[in-house]
């Protein structure tokens, strides 16, 4: 896994994060793991590892911070936590959420880029770039909340990894799988607006469509113009690539939806909403898919949906 923290240089301002979510083929709950690392100029990198379990019930979460942190053999290991695209291994113990988890990855999907053209990943902006380096997996091992085994028979999820020196103004991850007549098509996208001194530009949008067998890429640098509408409930998302537009209805349920802060290495933060149980239908111009599973990220200078913000410094 191409680790950017390892070969910061000692000034550098930089943060860096692999995450997975997973879910079950009914789709009603989800366990996310973000493993990350901060690097403040002119000092070490910490780590931190944040969970969520959601459910029926609703949604739990804990964060540990402030912990050694180096590459693995997984991807980055965070004291005994570690994940990358050969699995995901870790622990977490606290009153708002106690979870034990032993994971490993398989894939027919090979890494998506989320940036075109490619140059982007060199260019001073976005400050953030992102990969799916598994766009689609399964999953086995072992998974315990609260003591109790949860059977992984038939999960399914994805692992993400980002980097940067600051998070976008403004920024939506999408997320859609078990889509088509065969059931492993899926989406991937993120869409940011970004400032650029005063400016903060319109909505560009950056994703993958996998359907039927075949990779669509959708937005791009250039491309035309990527329609946002935010709803107290969601997101509807418009994006267009070569012989392809969707748009996409996402929705969420504020009981099981996640507040947390992010924080930029350079100062500053963010205010994150996330449900790893969103509902996704895409419009195809005719076609109409509904998602198994589902994500809508929604991050800015405030939380976009009414939910609570974790109790945890960032």
């Amino acid at each position: 896994m191409d680790l950017r923290f390892p070969d910061a240089a000692p000034g550098a301002a930089l943060y860096e994060s692999v995450y997975a979510v997973l879910s079950p083929p009914e789709g009603d709950r989800a366990l996310w793991v973000r493993t990350t690392v901060r690097k403040l100029p002119d000092e070490e990198p910490t780590g931190a590892v944040w969970v969520t379990w959601t459910s029926p019930d609703g949604v739990r979460a804990a964060k540990v911070g402030a912990l050694p942190v180096q590459p693995g053999g997984h991807g980055i290991d965070v004291e005994d936590a570690t994940q990358g695209p050969s699995g995901s291994s870790g622990r977490v113990d606290l009153p708002s959420l106690a979870a034990r988890w032993d994971l490993r990855f398989t894939s027919d999907e090979t890494l998506m880029r989320h940036l075109r053209p490619s140059w982007l990943y060199g260019a001073p902006l976005p400050r953030t770039k992102s990969t799916s380096p598994l766009p689609d997996l399964r999953v086995e091992g072992t998974l315990e909340v609260d003591g109790e085994p949860v059977d992984l028979t038939g999960w399914t999820g994805m692992l993400g990894h980002n980097w940067g020196t600051e998070h976008a103004a403004r920024w939506i991850w999408l997320r859609a799988a078990g889509l088509g007549d065969d059931g492993r098509g899926w989406l991937d996208a993120v869409l940011a607006r970004v400032r650029v001194g005063p400016v903060l530009t319109p909505w560009t949008g950056f994703g993958t469509l996998s359907l039927d067998g075949h990779r669509h890429a959708l937005g791009g640098l250039g491309s035309r113009r990527t329609d946002v509408v935010l709803r107290p409930d969601g997101a509807d998302v418009t994006l267009a690539g070569h012989g392809v537009r969707l748009t996409a209805a996402a929705g969420v349920d504020l009981r099981r939806t996640v507040g947390w802060r992010y924080a930029d290495p350079g100062g500053g933060g963010h205010e994150v909403a996330n449900c790893s149980v969103a509902t996704v239908s895409l419009d195809l111009g005719g076609r109409t898919l509904t998602a198994r599973s589902g994500v809508l990220e929604v991050g800015g200078d405030e939380i976009a949906f009414d939910v609570a913000l974790q109790p945890f410094a960032d």
